[in-house]
């Protein structure tokens, strides 16, 4: 089975680029940009696992809590209570 590449039509092209030049981004800058996200997500996690350790929830109830506060930012919380008669 070989893994040739297909050609691309040049007229497909223009219509999903509108017609336009694109200019390659520069792959040191994105790759800069790749490793200070992931060493921001590693940072995250240790947190998490510190507060895990401090409080006594666990890793698991930590982003549990953090996803209910996240829900909450939107701005009016709509509660519904049914009475027992």
């Amino acid at each position: 089975m070989s893994n040739l590449l297909t050609p691309v039509d040049t007229q497909a092209l223009e219509a999903v680029t509108g017609g336009t030049a694109t200019t390659p981004r520069s792959s040191s800058s994105s790759n800069d940009q790749l490793l200070q996200t992931l060493t921001g997500i590693a940072n995250t996690i240790k947190d998490l696992g510190n507060a895990s350790n401090k409080t006594g929830f666990s890793t698991t109830e930590i982003l549990m809590l953090g996803l209910l506060m996240n829900q909450n930012r939107g701005g009016q919380v709509n509660v519904f209570v049914r009475r027992p008669w």
